[in-house]
């Protein structure tokens, strides 16, 4: 497990994820958190009880700026959407996260939440997201939320860009190698079946 602690941001040490497994957060449709796996409450230390059914916004670290949770919170809806967040740990650390939300369906087609899978975020991505980060909380301390909210659409609409290729661009990755990236989990199941020689 990799969980070197990367000094960025407000002095806080962040640990770094591995890249090999991903945390998974399973959320209703009100953003109410389900279910967590054993990688997130390692990385984070904290209990089950602590999270389950706990507003996502509640695992958010709170140097993050809140237009950045909103964010995440308005994209649930979105397949296969791909995101950037800070996380908080129990030990008043965080990590950051390379997030990908898949919608969630019952068996009548109906949504019945979201899939979040957390995965590590590049070295790189992090001092570029963090400058951007430092914008909007300096925005939202002097104009509130919706004002940095305006600026973070204005900047990539600015660029020509959607969310998704935004964050492509930060994380340095096309579509079909960030699919693959997030396909990778040393913990799943079938990867285990197919390491295994049995």
């Amino acid at each position: 497990m990799t969980t070197n602690n990367i000094n960025m941001g407000i002095s806080k040490e962040c640990k770094q994820l591995d890249p090999g497994k991903k945390m998974k957060i399973k959320v209703d449709t009100n953003g109410n958190v389900l279910y967590v796996n054993n990688y997130f409450t390692e990385i984070t230390n904290l209990k089950i009880t602590d999270v389950i059914l706990k507003d996502l916004s509640t695992l958010f670290d709170s140097d993050m700026p809140k237009m950045a949770g909103k964010l995440v919170l308005d994209e649930l809806q979105n397949n296969n959407s791909y995101l950037i967040f800070k996380g908080r740990t129990n030990d008043n650390g965080c990590y950051w996260g390379f997030l990908r939300t898949t919608v969630e369906y019952n068996n009548f087609n109906e949504v019945k939440g979201y899939l979040l899978e957390v995965k590590m975020l590049p070295f790189n991505a992090i001092a570029k997201i963090e400058k951007l980060y430092d914008i909007l909380r300096e925005i939202e301390n002097n104009a509130g939320v919706s004002a940095a909210e305006k600026y973070f659409y204005g900047y990539i609409e600015d660029k020509g860009m959607t969310v998704d290729n935004f964050i492509f661009n930060i994380a340095e990755v096309n579509q079909k190698q960030a699919e693959k990236y997030f396909d990778i989990d040393v913990d799943s199941p079938a990867k285990k079946k197919k390491r295994s020689w049995f």
